[in-house]
């Protein structure tokens, strides 16, 4: 079902429930209730509680000062303009312009009748409190993205481990496949990552629990290794020639592409690469600058590796934090 028309369905449903309950209620202008459940509905629950506070104080702020106005000065076209004069620049100061028009338009109820008398009061804020009362709860019917979520986190996982793999076929097999190869498996992989962010971050503006906030941390690991990837893509590209190191350095990336699982702390692959690292140091110095360089730059691969795990053991303790309050 595409958001077109899960926005339509709620429109009509929301704007049915709220003008039928104003009607029930025996309302003035039950149609304006359902004006203000469509002005009222927004994609997350987030924006739609922020506009029923913005539209509240702009309701209170109108008709406050419009039954002032017509108190004193009558019920005229010129003190309904003077009303607007007043209120907008008031509501827009307390960031409530985007909601003056549904209020005006119960100004304009006053205006038509010619009262501002309490019950004619109550009926507006009555019409506002059920328009925006239905819209939120409408709004909940919102569809949950939890499994496409969990679709992109397997696609994501798969999709690296692809990543590591060829990094240790080329540092295994001598086979230099070129960059292009890389980058365009690590776009692929970064798409991914967008695509599950935007769904973490609608689904964390619509249920802000656990669940959302820990697929919203997890992506932005994910994002971050990602980066983390593109630089070991850089460096390899200057490993020209294969030295003893190489197939070390290959098998750590296959194991580390075989325990990529977020619920893994890495404790393991931080010992083995910290056992590489201390092989490397101890191996034979470099005879010759071409020996310097390629030294050098398995080293920047190995900090990077560095980088890569402690990604994923912080992102291990904090999810567990989530879920342990």
């Amino acid at each position: 079902m595409t958001l077109h028309l899960i926005k339509a369905i709620k429109y009509a449903v929301a704007t049915f429930f709220a003008i039928f309950l104003a009607q029930w209620l025996k309302l003035d202008y039950a149609v304006s209730a359902g004006i203000i459940a469509i002005l009222t509905l927004a994609d997350t629950n987030q924006q739609t509680v922020h506009y029923i506070g913005n539209i509240s104080l702009a309701m209170v702020l109108s008709l406050t000062v419009a039954s002032l106005l017509f108190y004193y000065f009558g019920f005229a076209v010129w003190v309904f303009a003077l009303y607007l004069l007043i209120t907008y620049p008031l509501a827009a100061w307390m960031k409530s312009g985007n909601a003056i028009a549904p209020c005006a338009v119960s100004v304009s109820h006053l205006l038509l009748d010619q009262t501002v008398a309490f019950p004619d009061l109550m009926n507006e804020f009555l019409l506002l409190l059920i328009g925006t009362g239905v819209a939120l709860l409408v709004n909940f019917l919102q569809p949950s993205h939890q499994k496409e979520m969990a679709q992109l986190k397997e696609d994501i996982e798969d999709r690296m481990r692809t990543v590591l793999c060829s990094y240790a076929d080329q540092l295994d097999q001598a086979s230099f496949f070129g960059q292009d190869r890389f980058v365009i498996t690590l776009h692929e992989l970064s798409q991914l990552i967008q695509d599950g962010q935007h769904l973490a971050s609608r689904e964390n503006a619509n249920r802000m629990n656990q669940d959302t906030l820990y697929y919203k941390q997890y992506f932005n690991m994910r994002q971050a290794q990602t980066n983390v990837l593109y630089q070991i893509a850089e460096s390899l590209q200057r490993l020209d020639q294969k030295t003893s190191q190489h197939q070390d350095l290959a098998q750590f990336l296959i194991h580390v592409s075989e325990q990529l699982n977020e619920r893994n702390p890495a404790l393991g692959l931080s010992a083995e690469l910290d056992q590489l690292i201390h092989a490397y140091r101890a191996s034979e110095l470099p005879k010759t600058r071409k020996e310097f360089e390629l030294r050098a730059t398995l080293f920047a691969i190995l900090t990077d590796c560095q980088k890569f795990l402690k990604l994923k053991k912080n992102f291990y303790y904090e999810s567990n934090f989530i879920y342990s309050h």
